[in-house]
C-alpha cells in the first residue's frame, strides 16, 4: 500500500495572504516614516519622483511597489530598504503557532484578538481579530497606538468611527486615527477575521 503524505491544506490561499499583509505592513511603515519627517504626499512624490497616484496605493496597502520604487522612496524618506518590512518577514520562513501570541478573548466569546507581531518599542503592532456576531466598542487591552489600519480577511465588517462609517469586504481596507474609532461590527452570517495594524509615533 502506497504511503500517504500529509500536504498543507491551503497553501496558496495562506500565500496569497501573507502577499496581502506585506503589502499593507509596507504601506503603513512608509506612511508612518513620511509622516514623521512632515512630508505630505505631493512634496514626496516631488523629492522622490515617484507619481502620487502611486504612492497613494502603495500607502493604502493597494499595490506593492517594485525594486526601483523601493530604492527612490529609501532613499528619499532616509530609511534602507531592509527596515522598511518588519522582522514578521524579513526572517522568512517564520511559523506561528496558534497559542503564541497574547490572546485577549470578550467575557461572552463573541471576540477574541492575538497579537500576532510588535516591533520594538510597539511602534508597529499586528494583531488578529475574530469576531462571532455581535459589536466591539472596548479597545483598552490593544498596544497603545495613534493610526489604526483594519484590513478585512473574512466576512465582513462595519466600522463606525465619529463621523463616519466603512462597510468593510475581505481584502479591503481602512485607514484612521484611533481616537475616532466608536465600534466595530460583524456584518457577515458567520465568522468576521480582520487584521488590526496600528503604529504609534515617538515621542
Amino acid at each position: 500500500m502506497d504511503e500517504q503524505k500529509d500536504e498543507p491544506i491551503g497553501r496558496n490561499d495562506l500565500d496569497q495572504n501573507v502577499d496581502e499583509v506585506l503589502t499593507v505592513v509596507l504601506g503603513e511603515t512608509l506612511k508612518r516614516r513620511r509622516l514623521e519627517l512632515g512630508l505630505s504626499m505631493e512634496k514626496l512624490s516631488q523629492l522622490s519622483t515617484v507619481s502620487r497616484g502611486m504612492l497613494g496605493l502603495i500607502e493604502s496597502g493597494k499595490t506593492t511597489p517594485s525594486i526601483g520604487i523601493l530604492w527612490k522612496l529609501s532613499k528619499t524618506l532616509r530609511i534602507p530598504i531592509a527596515e522598511m518590512i518588519p522582522d514578521l518577514f524579513s526572517q522568512s520562513p517564520r511559523f506561528i503557532p496558534a497559542n503564541e501570541g497574547k490572546v485577549w478573548i470578550s467575557s461572552k466569546n463573541l471576540s477574541k484578538s492575538r497579537v500576532l507581531y510588535q516591533e520594538d518599542r510597539e511602534r508597529l503592532n499586528l494583531v488578529e481579530w475574530s469576531l462571532e456576531q455581535g459589536k466591539l466598542n472596548q479597545f483598552q487591552h490593544l498596544p497603545q497606538a495613534h493610526d489604526i489600519k483594519i484590513y478585512q480577511v473574512l466576512g465582513a465588517s462595519k466600522i463606525k468611527l465619529k463621523n463616519k462609517t466603512y462597510h468593510l469586504e475581505v481584502g479591503e481596507s481602512v485607514f484612521f486615527p484611533i481616537s475616532e474609532l466608536d465600534s466595530i461590527e460583524n456584518e457577515s452570517e458567520g465568522l468576521s477575521k480582520f487584521l488590526w495594524i496600528s503604529s504609534k509615533k515617538f515621542r
